[in-house]
Parts: structure tokens; C-alpha cells; sequence
């Protein structure tokens, strides 16, 4: 029996999410822009190159500081997964599902 063609990994359900954010690591702060998001992790548009592996922090608007470990490169930045506990994980649920919503919500509110 062969795999499915569409074997997406990922545990959970990305979201797009365009918004600037702070990323720390060992060698310091770089400014950065979140591609998507999911409750495992995110894709980081990045000017400067981490390596896999590289443990750092992602700043979220209005969640707070996220730790996160980079897994995957991409062309223009990285994906990270979220290495915080799965008591956290569940709040952290809460939280960006409730940021997408009101991200959706900005995109249809039109000033008559």
C-alpha cells in the first residue's frame, strides 16, 4: 500500500497570518514578518539565515513570547515549531484561534 499523494505532515491546521514580529536567538534580535501560523508552529519570513535546530523566541501581538525551535528552511525565511508544554499548547490554541478570527474579521469590516 503506497502513502496518500497529499501527505501533509503537520499536525495542525495552519492559518494565514501576515504580521510583523521579533525573533531572539543566541546571536540576537532580527525583525521578521509571520507567514501562517498553526498551534505547532509557523513559517517566518526572515532577512537573516538560522540554521535548523536554532532555539529562539517569536513574539506574537497580543499572545506574547513564544518558544520555538527552527525545523525547515524556506526561500525567504524559516519554519518553526513551538517547543512549549502541552498545558501551554492548549492556551496557546485559544489564543491565535482567537487573533485569526479577529484577523478575518479586520478583512470584511468595511467603512460605508
Amino acid at each position: 500500500m503506497h502513502p496518500p499523494l497529499n501527505d501533509n505532515r503537520r499536525a495542525h491546521r495552519r492559518s494565514a497570518l501576515v504580521q510583523q514580529t521579533r525573533v531572539r536567538h543566541d546571536g540576537g534580535e532580527q525583525p521578521g514578518r509571520i507567514l501562517n501560523i498553526s498551534a505547532g508552529g509557523a513559517g517566518l519570513q526572515m532577512e537573516v539565515r538560522l540554521p535548523d535546530q536554532t532555539e529562539i523566541t517569536v513574539e506574537i501581538e497580543n499572545i506574547g513570547i513564544i518558544p520555538a525551535q527552527v525545523v525547515r528552511q524556506m526561500k525567504d525565511g524559516v519554519g518553526v515549531k513551538f517547543t512549549f508544554s502541552p498545558e501551554r499548547e492548549q492556551m496557546f490554541i485559544r489564543q491565535i484561534s482567537k487573533l485569526i478570527a479577529e484577523k478575518r474579521r479586520e478583512q470584511f469590516y468595511v467603512i460605508g
